[in-house]
């Protein structure tokens, strides 16, 4: 059976329902969020017909659910609030939540890093010979870490994405469609154009960075590199075992937060603040916001002496409300 809204705002939430449905988008998230708020209501007396800040505040401390679930709450109560006023109804616009995800990445420690590099250097895949994966896994694997690479952006690049006169890689394709340049160190540059006068000896007309052995013109699939990456960390003796059943283990993807907080402690160690250079780092992450960086450096970094206590009197005061529109 349908639920039969009773509060003040009865007629409204029908309407509501009617024009978004007369639209063609869905109205399940609305119906769970207004079915919420008028069960809370209708247990208020003597209410005028208003939406007032009180009110919605009391809603919203009712809720017992994860800070995302209930900004997906305040969406609709934003949307509503307008939808009201529009009718000369007071209604109160609420302010957005700070999230906080429970996922805390795994961090290596200098000697698991050098560990792994050390395996990968030794790799040679599941062939007797040296193969082309065998050097350019490793020459991957160092881009990931020296500049903080999603696996796909590496995966990506062109030689015509790449200068080596000034040391920057230009990412084309990249997470949620944003372009960047970003800046190698002149140690990484001089790998980089050893490695691509090996490659193009081999094979002139390579298109990609990273190009597969066995399909030329086309990159090295993900799964590919992750498995490799797997086989390596199992050489370098570091266990990639869950502790809860849906645990994040380690993956390519941890040589990103890795990156991350080697640079928070480079700037700490020459005195710069967040302040200063969080948005330089996240620019050059390709973060769309302050908040996903915030992400990153809130890992658990207790595998190093002291950092944490560090790491959360510097971000403690610098990340600003966001706008989850």
């Amino acid at each position: 059976m349908a639920y039969i809204f009773q509060s003040i705002f009865a007629l409204e939430f029908k309407s509501f329902l009617v024009m978004v449905r007369d639209a063609g988008q869905q109205t399940r998230g609305y119906e769970a969020t207004f079915k919420s708020l008028d069960t809370f209501l209708s247990e208020i007396p003597g209410q005028e017909k208003a939406l007032a800040e009180e009110t919605v505040g009391r809603w919203l401390d009712s809720l017992s659910c994860k800070p995302q679930s209930k900004n997906r709450r305040i969406t609709h109560i934003r949307v509503f609030s307008r939808y009201l006023r529009a009718l000369e109804i007071p209604a109160f616009e609420p302010e957005y939540m700070r999230e906080h995800s429970d996922f805390i990445p795994y961090t290596f420690t200098d000697e698991e890093f050098l560990a792994i590099i050390h395996a990968a250097d030794e790799f040679l895949g599941n062939r007797r010979e040296s193969t082309k994966s065998s050097w350019a896994f490793p020459m991957l694997l160092r881009m990931l870490y020296g500049c903080g690479l999603r696996l796909g952006e590496a995966l990506a690049l062109r030689w015509e994405n790449v200068d080596l006169g000034t040391g920057i890689l230009h990412i084309r394709k990249a997470k949620n469609d944003k372009e960047r340049d970003v800046p190698m160190d002149s140690s990484l540059t001089s790998l980089l154009e050893m490695y691509k006068k090996r490659r193009l000896s081999e094979n002139p007309d390579s298109v990609y960075v990273f190009e597969s052995d066995r399909v030329p013109g086309t990159p090295y699939l993900g799964w590919t590199f992750r498995n490799w990456f797997l086989s390596v960390m199992e050489q370098a003796g570091i266990s990639n075992e869950r502790q809860e059943k849906y645990d994040r283990g380690i993956s390519p993807h941890t040589l990103r937060h890795y990156f991350t907080y080697k640079s928070f402690l480079q700037a700490e160690s020459k005195g710069r603040t967040l302040e200063q250079f969080v948005p330089y780092l996240s620019a050059y992450l390709g973060h769309r916001s302050l908040l996903e960086t915030e992400r990153y450096l809130a890992t658990d970094y207790t595998l190093y002496k002291g950092s944490q206590e560090r790491m959360e009197q510097s971000i403690g005061h610098i990340f600003p409300e966001v706008d989850f529109e």
